[in-house]
Order: C-alpha cells, then structure tokens, then sequence
C-alpha cells in the first residue's frame, strides 16, 4: 500500500506539472541579465507622467504643459497638444534654488477605459491665470491633435503659490470605471504658517488637497460620487470626493488588477512611505508618519484614537476618522533597519506598476510569474527599482531590488506596455531645468529565450617582430546560457590566405611580416552568433613612450607649482629616435568630465585642439551636429569651416554662437532653420564653439611641447586633471607599416571625493541631496577609505573634509594614515579631537614624507562607537605639500 501511495503522488506530481499554466522556470527568479533595457526617446521637457495607450503608443504630459505622444514602431516623439499652465510661484523661494520655478504646472494624465470609442483624456494641472488652482480637465484627442475645445472642466479648488510644495499627479482608473486622482497637500515646511500648514489641506475634510479623490465621470462631463468614498455626500464639513485622506505628496498610484486594492508611494518630511488601501481611509499626515509614528512637528497631543484639529486654518471637521492606516513600507535618511532598501541620504518614494501576469495574456513578452502579485516601485533620488510582494490580506511580505541604486536618474513614472515591456519616465534631477540631459524615456524588455552570445576578440601581442608568437584569447567573451557551442578564429594575412583555428584561445606563429586580421565567431547550441576582430601587425614592434615626473608628484598637481615632466622613448627598430615624430600635449579637463571618456577622444585628437575644443568634438558627436554639417563642406547647413571663419575676431562670439547653438537660428545662412538644443548647456555651447572656431587649423599651427620641461599651474586652477598626452610614431621596418603610440596620463586635482575613492571598508554612503556629492559615514569601530598607488612625494598634510566637525571634535575618534594595507604601517595619526581647522575648511594631519608609490589608507576608529553616535560625513580629502 505504500508504494501505490507513492506512485499516485508521483502521477499527480506528473499532471500538474504538465497542466500547471506556469512552469518552475516562470516561476523562480529570472537572472537579471535577461532584462535589457533600452533608451527609446530622449530630449523631453520635464516629462511628468505618462499612460500607454492599447496599441502601444505612450502619452506623454510635460510640466510646461505639452502634451507628447511616442510610437514605439517609429521611435518618434510628436507633440499634439500645448496647454497654458502656471509655471511660476508669488514669492522668491523654492527648493532648487532658483527664484520662482514653480512646482505647479502638468500634474498627470490617464485615458478613459473607453478611449477606443469615445476618445477622452483626463489631466491634472494647474492653469495659467491670476487666481491659484488647479483642475482636472477632460479633452477629446484625435487624430494628430488634442482638441483643446472639447475641454471639460470637471474638479477646479483654490491653491497656494507662495511657497512649494506637493501637487501629487497620479491618476488611474479602477474596473467600475471610477477615476482616482493624487492631489499632494500644497504646503511647505513651517507648520505654524499658514501656507505650511497641512492640516489645512491633508487633515481637513473639507479641502480636496492632501487627498487621494476617487470619482465617476459622467459622458456630459459631470462626475457622480462612487459608493465607499470616506465621506457620504452631503455630509458637512466634508468632502465626498475623498478616497483617501491624510497624505503629503502621494505620487504614482496603481491598482491591482486582482484585488481593486490600492498602492501608492508617498514622499514624506524626512520618512517616505509605501502605502495600500483595501478601502477609504485617513492615512494620517500630518499627525503620523510610517507606522504611525507621532509628526514632532506637531507640539499638541493627540493620538490614533482622537484626533484633533485644531487648526485655525481648518474648515472641515474638528475629530478626524481615527485609527489611521499605517504604511506598508518605510524609510528615511539613514540606512534602513526594518526593509532592505537601498542607499541613505535624500530620498523621494515614487511608487510604481502593481504587476499582474493574467493581465499579459497573449503579451509579446510578458514579465515571468515570479513577478505575480509584486509591486515595482522606485525612489526619484536614489535611482532603484524594488519589488514589493505582499500577503494575501496586501500586506508587506518581502522586497528585494530589481535595477540596483542608481540605475536610473530621477524617475517620475513607470507602467507597462500591453506587450509586457515595462517603462521608465525620467525626468532627471536638474530640478526646473528645461530639456535636461536626463529627461529620457527607457523602456525593459524581458527576453525568456536563448541570449545571444557577445564574442570580444583580444590577443596577448598584437604587434611585434617576427617571428612574432602570441595567443587569441576570449576573454571576456559573454553567453548568458552558457550553451556556445563553437569558437572559430580566422587570421587572415594582407593576401587573402587565412589559417583557420578550432580552439577557444589558440597559440599562432606568424613568421611572414604582414598586416593581419584576427576574427573571432563565436555560435551557441541555438545558432546565434556574434563576431569580433583584431588586427595583428608583424615585422614591427610598437615604439614604447613613458612620462616620467623628476622632482614632481606624479599623482596630483598643484595649484601654483611647477610641474617638471620628461618623455622617454624607445623603439626596438629604430636605432635612433626622430624628434619630429614626437610630441607632446597638456591642458587641463574641467572638474565634473569623466577622464577615461576623454581619453579615449584625446588620443586621436590634433595638437592645436585644446581640452575645451575636444570636449566641444565629443559634444557635436553626441548632439548629432554631423548630420547637418560638415568639417569643410557645406550640408544642410554651412560647414564648420565656414562659420569659423565668418565668426573668427567678432566680439563676444562665444556668447552669440552659444545663443544660437541652443536656442536655434533661422536666416543666417539663407533660409535653412537649425533646431534649437535647448538640453545644451551655456558651457558645453562654449565647447562646442572652441571646437568650431579651431576647425581651420592644421598640423603645425600649434606646435608640440618640448620633450622635457616643465608647466606652470596657474594659481587659481581647479580642474579636475592637468593631462598631459604624448606620442611617438616609428620608422616601420623594411615593409611594415609605421606604428604611433600614444601615452596619457592625468594628475589629478588634489583635492579627492569620496567617489573617486579606490576601496572602503564598514563606511556607509550619505547622499545629501541628489545634485550634491556624496558622503561617506565610519560605520563601524574600524572603517577604512583608500587609494590605490598614489604618489606621496613631497606631501606632508592631509586635509580631511569632515561636515560639522565641531559636533564630533570631542569624540573618541582616532584617525591613522597607513600605507600598503588598512594595517600597514602608521604615517600620520591623531585623535579627532587634537585636530583644528584649517583656513580652507580642512582639518589637518600631519604625515611622515614618503617619497615612493604607495596604497594609502585613512584609517578610522573608535573602541565606543554606537550606531547614530558621534556620526560624522567625509566629503573629500586635499593632499598638501
């Protein structure tokens, strides 16, 4: 009887497995390689909110009222409508900054359920005109165009433009048609003033704001009220419009499909939240924050039983619905303790699509079960994407990251696509920036097959002598599936022979001096293939080119020393070294350019190209300038030489070619009209021009540095590197061909943050807000920083850049300085509370003079360190001479 027991379980094991609509494989966790996501539209206008349309399109709200529409078959952006909104506050205060931008604006967008038939679009804004509100606004779009006299005005409630913040934007429709919209509270921060003071808005029954409205629009344009809202109409002193009351700045809202339950994410005071709500409800604020933890703000007392407002700006109810719905999830600036969410510092919770997979029947490429009742949402500053699996009853169960910190750069919405493909709206984090570099549209597709393979073809000696032996090697050659199946490497000489290689890294002699070409196939068990090729040159071994830095650091410049700098050269053919196959450049790159990224254009870049003008090359490049002009011949548009030329000696032409670089020009050049580039800053248009102005020169209208010598740096320089470039290119030998090669190296500014910091070790990662540097916080009794194989010679300081040092001077911190390994050996060393400030802001340590390349480690400790104790941030650190 047992094993029959055993043999119908195996049986039904067998059928649901053959029967279950969703394999193991849907089922486990997908590798995170098989997400590949894709830019699909850049070059927006502060994109706020979106909504896909059925056949794939996206609808696309910008905060200065465009509304844009993107086709994933053409990859093209068109702009349907423009909407007047307000862009601007009453008073001269904002949180970027800047005098008056506005957090009014475009608010948010959704299509009816019916949109097929009747064509009706929601959106929230704030219109432009004399009177503070904002509306929720019907119009018909079809065709090509939004028509902006179908407008239907179904909510309109005052606002405040004295000071930020919060306006919400979510929208979405639920099955019985109902429309939920995320209105923020339109405060500011000062809760005892009244355009700060929120329980005139999210804790006031009687104002729309600081709610979540749920509504149902009526083909005239009206609304009836659904039933289960917080307050039954004609109540007094309410609302009945009000979902969900006592939210701060309630962001994306998504419904799941299964439940009706409804998720949104929620930026707070310094606590954000991830919220839920099975029904109406008062989610607190600003009495409560998190799990309804007490607002300090708030000096009377109150609790979850009774609460009270006793504002004198509230004109709703005096006791508010008590037993407030805690959040789900939450976190503030430091790391958090009760979820795994990434990062600390500043932070934004912004919410995001509740995935369902029955929703993706027949989808193109549908995200795996896995993801089946989990909630994707992102944090605007922190750049992540998590997944949120709740319980039956929509309660926290687990989260875990799906894009990892920083992926993405100030996200303000995502959903999916009907073909299951998942978008990412960005708006990037240049706060009220017009056309920021950031503002981008990704999309992240799921791929569930074979992965083609990504053959990189190297070798271990691709010039030389001959004979000349050395190995092809792969490294570095990708398949997800790990199913390649075959390498094939073809070497194939100047005169079309070739030697075919079966192995994955074959060992080839070549004897017969010659220019060859090395490609590498590499296919899987499924087919897919993928190439790469190498040259290799025989008969000629490559010139070798050194920089050497007698009696100078070879690591840091500084500012107002003489840098001494030498060039050695050899060649293995060439008995003696031809000087005027030499040369030799310097400049400084500006602080805030990545130097390998440089690199990689200054080295086929001319001499008489300065830093600047080789930044203006890549700009151009990456703009698309080329397809409208030419170096030295006319195109759409004039050729480069032509405008250096009629420009060159004209006062101020930085300033007027910048001008017209972004914000476009028509009749100068006859009647052709040059787009603006509105997402160009003043300084890259600058580069842009040194880079034009300079297109005349030729090889030796600037001539090379000497060999050996020495540079001043100016004083006031701050730069992020002084580069210095050198080349040399050889005689060949007897058929071969010449080879150059290039030597580059950057001193870098003395002055190092912490994300340039090389290795660290129990230091935790502040970010103080998303357009600052980062910090870095001693997270242990013992916390390292390092760098690697820097030169300490003649330095005798280190300056440490610690944020409010006078709050931790009298702590038990001690700080060491110690080469080779965070235990090697002592050079410097002090209690933090022995240590002063310096003029420059820097606290100063002494170290022993060390005249060779060495690690350095900046050593940490403290045998009492508490957790949120004596916590102190490190910006950077200065080396002194």
């Amino acid at each position: 009887m047992k094993y029959s027991n055993v043999f119908l379980c195996l049986i039904a094991l067998v059928f649901f497995q053959c029967n279950s609509p969703q394999t193991y494989e849907d089922q486990k966790k997908p590798e995170i390689n098989r997400f590949e996501i894709e830019l699909v539209a850049e070059n927006l206008n502060q994109p706020m909110s979106m909504d896909i349309l059925d056949d794939g399109r996206i609808l696309i709200v910008e905060k200065d009222g465009a509304v844009k529409v993107f086709d994933p078959n053409t990859f093209l952006v068109n702009t349907i409508a423009q909407i007047p909104v307000n862009k601007r506050f009453n008073q001269p205060f904002t949180t970027s900054g800047m005098k008056y931008d506005a957090d009014d604006g475009m608010h948010g967008v959704v299509m009816d359920p019916d949109f097929d038939n009747n064509k009706f679009v929601y959106m929230y804004y704030s219109p432009e005109s004399e009177i503070a509100k904002s509306l929720v606004v019907r119009y018909k779009w079809e065709g090509n165009s939004l028509d902006l006299e179908s407008e239907k005005i179904l909510l309109e409630w005052p606002t405040q433009r004295e000071r930020c913040c919060h306006w919400g934007g979510g929208m979405v429709f639920d099955k019985k048609g109902n429309l939920l919209i995320a209105i923020g509270d339109n405060s500011g921060f000062n809760i005892n003033a009244e355009d700060g003071d929120s329980r005139r808005t999210s804790g006031n029954t009687n104002d729309l704001r600081g709610s979540i409205l749920r509504i149902k629009p009526q083909p005239d344009g009206t609304y009836s009220i659904p039933e289960g809202n917080l307050f039954p109409k004609g109540m007094e002193k309410t609302r009945p419009e009000i979902y969900i009351m006592g939210v701060r700045n309630p962001w994306r809202l998504s419904l799941d499909s299964q439940t009706g339950w409804l998720y949104w994410g929620e930026v707070g005071p310094s606590t954000d939240e991830f919220n839920r709500a099975r029904e109406a409800g008062n989610f607190g604020w600003p009495y409560f924050i998190a799990n309804n933890q007490k607002n300090t703000a708030i000096k009377t007392e109150y609790d979850t039983l009774k609460i009270v407002n006793n504002s004198q700006y509230n004109t709703g109810l005096v006791e508010l619905p008590s037993n407030p719905v805690p959040s789900i999830a939450w976190y503030d600036r430091n790391p958090a303790e009760a979820f795994p969410i990434p990062g600390s510092g500043s932070l934004s919770a912004v919410g995001g699509p509740f995935y369902r997979k029955a929703d993706f029947k027949g989808a193109e490429r549908p995200y795996p079960a896995y993801y089946d009742g989990k909630w994707f949402v992102t944090d605007y500053v922190r750049g992540w994407i998590m997944a949120i699996e709740v319980d039956e009853d929509g309660n926290y169960k687990s989260m875990e990251e799906f894009m990892s910190e920083g992926t993405f750069t100030g996200v303000n919405d995502m959903d999916f696509a009907p073909n299951g493909d998942m978008y990412v709206l960005q708006y990037g984090h240049d706060s009220y920036a017009s056309y920021a570099k950031d503002a981008k549209l990704y999309r992240i597709k799921y791929n569930n097959g074979n992965r083609k393979p990504k053959a990189i073809a190297s070798s271990d000696k691709t010039a030389g002598s001959v004979p000349m032996k050395g190995r092809l090697l792969t490294e570095g050659t990708i398949d997800y599936d790990n199913n390649i199946s075959d390498y094939k490497w073809v070497l194939t000489a100047e005169n079309g022979e070739s030697i075919v290689y079966k192995e994955q890294n074959p060992v080839v002699n070549i004897e017969v001096p010659g220019v060859y070409q090395a490609i590498l196939t590499v296919t899987d068990s499924d087919g897919a293939t993928d190439t790469d090729t190498i040259k290799l040159v025989a008969g000629n071994d490559p010139p070798e080119v050194l920089f050497e830095f007698p009696e100078s650091n070879s690591s840091f410049y500084f500012p107002g020393d003489q840098v001494q700098y030498s060039v050695n050269i050899s060649d293995e053919e060439d008995m003696e070294i031809d000087n005027s196959q030499v040369s030799v450049w310097a400049d400084y790159l500006p602080e805030g350019f990545d130097l390998q990224v440089f690199m990689d254009t200054l080295k086929n870049s001319p001499l008489y190209l300065s830093a600047n003008a080789i930044l203006g090359q890549q700009l151009v490049k990456q703009n698309n300038c080329f397809q409208c002009h030419n170096l030295d011949q006319k195109a759409v548009g004039p050729s480069f030489n032509e405008i250096a030329n009629h420009y060159r000696g004209t006062d101020g032409v930085y300033d007027q070619l910048s001008k017209k670089i972004i914000g476009g020009t028509k009749g100068t050049w006859g009647q052709t009209e040059m787009p603006a580039n509105p997402s160009v800053s003043l300084n890259e248009a600058k580069a842009i021009v040194d880079f034009i102005l300079n297109s005349t020169l030729k090889p030796g209208d600037k001539s090379s540095l000497p060999i050996s010598g020495s540079l001043k740096v100016p004083e006031d320089t701050n730069a992020g590197y002084l580069v210095l470039k050198a080349s040399y290119k050889d005689k060949g030998f007897e058929k071969i061909t010449s080879i150059e090669t290039v030597e580059i190296v950057g001193l870098k500014n003395p002055r190092v943050y912490t994300a340039d910091f090389d290795t660290l070790s129990n230091m935790r990662l502040y970010t103080p807000h998303f357009k600052q540097p980062n910090n870095l916080i001693p997270n242990d009794k013992k916390s390292f920083i390092g760098l690697k194989n820097i030169d300490l010679n003649g330095i005798c300081t280190l300056g440490l850049d610690i944020i409010d040092f006078p709050k931790v001077k009298d702590s038990f911190w001690k700080i060491s300085i110690r080469i080779d390994s965070s235990d090697g050996e002592i050079i410097g060393t002090s209690m933090l509370s022995e240590l002063t400030v310096a003029d420059d802001g820097f606290i100063t340590l002494p170290i022993k003079l060390t005249s060779v390349k060495k690690n350095l480690f900046i050593v940490f400790e403290n045998s009492k360190y508490e957790k949120g104790v004596d916590e102190f941030e490190i910006r950077s650190i200065k080396f002194i001479k």
